[in-house]
């Protein structure tokens, strides 16, 4: 599904990892919530200014065009924080773009304090502020595929595994 509104980019959740969705452009400032080396040199390297954070403490309101979330909330106690704190840091037009695993994609759900439902998920992105919400199943079959996908947190997971890739615009 593709859907342009509010964006000057077309929306579309492309199968794989999270950068052919996110679609870095040059002068683009992103930022990836918990970081992600690789994620961040492929997005540096189409010319986008990259913001690795682990907290909001240091970004200001309406300061990012896209703000990522590559599994990396799962890992927060206050992950449910984290969309509204995407939503006030991007600018009008801008992109959330995040991968929620599903429970029992997880491989230990003590090891990662953040989980909801689908369902969980997209409430949360709504009552953040969010109005346009695109979202897509993915699974992947085995480790290495989760890998290619850019979910190594996944690797010890049972398979196959199902991830709910979300963008949504503010």
């Amino acid at each position: 599904m593709a859907v342009t509104e509010k964006t000057n980019k077309l929306l579309k959740i492309e199968q794989g990892n999270l950068y052919a969705t996110i679609q870095p452009k040059q002068g683009e400032r992103i930022m990836i919530i918990g970081g992600s080396e690789i994620l961040t040199a492929r997005c540096s390297d189409a010319g986008a200014a990259v913001l690795p954070a682990v907290s909001f403490s240091q970004v200001k309101q309406n300061e990012f065009d896209v703000v990522t979330a590559p599994l990396s909330v799962h890992s927060y106690a206050d992950g449910a924080q984290w969309t509204a704190k995407a939503y006030e840091a991007l600018r009008d037009g801008g992109w959330f773009v995040a991968d929620f695993a599903e429970a029992d994609s997880l491989p230990s759900t003590t090891d990662y304090p953040y989980v909801e439902t689908l369902a969980g998920y997209w409430e949360r992105l709504k009552a953040s502020g969010f109005t346009t919400i695109l979202f897509q199943q993915l699974s992947a079959d085995s480790p290495k595929e989760a890998v290619l996908n850019g979910w190594t947190e996944l690797m010890s997971s049972k398979y196959p595994v199902t991830v709910n890739r979300f963008i949504a615009v503010k």
